[in-house]
């Protein structure tokens, strides 16, 4: 909002699959749906900007997610912090397409404009593209 309050909470503690521990990173995707990545909980949730629970992604490759980001076609960039650190690729339904890398802690990730791929491999003290 254009007055910098806070107008709307998504409940990370509600029963069910909508439920996440230690929201990380959060990203929207092209139809405004929110995805969180949570470290305790080893997972990413879709919710709708409502805050409707859409699904999760395929858990079996994430190991402490933390940052994220989603391209210009949809797909999910992960950074995967607890060792051995890596980035995994999801496709925009969730599912697992692959890992990349070997970082040391690495945290952030984002998408540039010319749709390269930027992570802040935090342990290593460095970004690498």
């Amino acid at each position: 909002h254009s007055d910098w309050t806070l107008s709307h909470v998504i409940d990370g503690n509600v029963a069910g699959n909508g439920s996440f521990d230690s929201p990380f990173g959060v990203a929207f995707d092209m139809s405004g749906d929110v995805h969180v990545t949570a470290y305790n909980s080893n997972s990413v949730t879709v919710f709708t900007p409502s805050g409707q629970f859409v699904c999760k992604y395929d858990q079996t490759h994430l190991n402490g997610p933390a940052g994220i980001a989603i391209d210009s076609a949809g797909y999910s960039l992960v950074t995967n912090s607890s060792s051995p650190g890596s980035l995994s690729i999801y496709d925009p339904s969730g599912r697992f397409i692959h890992s990349i890398g070997s970082f040391s802690d690495p945290y952030g990730v984002s998408v540039s404009p010319d749709g390269s791929v930027w992570v802040a491999d935090t342990g290593n003290h460095r970004l690498v593209k």
